[in-house]
């Protein structure tokens, strides 16, 4: 019964960045603006990696049905993570990338969940991966799921990061500041 509800927030999860991305898709359309990458971190690839990988960990290597607490936990948890994604990619309009992209006309966001944290979207992944391995795996693949995850979403925030500070250099520094970085306590 866990796993199913897993399955749901897993569908509901990724289709906040489905229909994030039409919807960027569409407004570049109907409303064409340069949009051209001017900055990019290509090192963002490799911490995504590491971040399927790990999400993948947590989903293939199974255990027998989880204590009845840790799968209500990791499904309540999944419900916390999904609740987040859906206005982070939201808030982000057309400037929604997988990579770590700055294109002409871009933004910084400090509003909404970003207001909060930085990178409302890694701390959503975060959660979905938590809640996987309290409702799906064993402690050993969970653990090294977490540290391949915490790896590869450092590298995705500091190259993010680095972009924002250079297209945006007392702005940014000013967020930084006051908003954590994916995690509640992390700066």
């Amino acid at each position: 019964m866990a796993r199913w509800g897993l399955a749901l927030l897993w569908a509901a999860f990724a289709a906040a960045f489905l229909v994030g991305h039409l919807r960027v898709r569409r407004a570049r359309r109907s409303q064409p603006l340069p949009d051209r990458p001017v900055l990019r971190a290509r090192v963002s690839g490799l911490g995504l990696l590491l971040e399927a990988v790990s999400v993948g960990l947590v989903l293939v290597f199974r255990r027998e049905a989880a204590h009845p607490l840790l799968a209500a936990a990791g499904l309540l948890l999944g419900a916390a993570a999904v609740a987040l994604a859906w206005p982070a990619v939201f808030h982000l309009g057309r400037q929604w990338r997988m990579r770590a992209v700055i294109a002409e006309n871009h933004a910084l966001i400090t509003t909404g969940p970003y207001a909060v944290v930085r990178h409302p979207i890694y701390a959503s992944l975060f959660g979905m991966l938590l809640a996987s391995a309290l409702v799906n795996t064993s402690w050993p693949v969970a653990c090294g799921a977490l540290a391949l995850f915490l790896a590869g979403t450092e590298i995705r925030v500091r190259a993010e990061e680095k972009l924002l500070a250079k297209a945006f250099p007392e702005e940014f520094a000013r967020y930084r500041e006051r908003v954590p970085a994916y995690l509640p306590l992390l700066r």
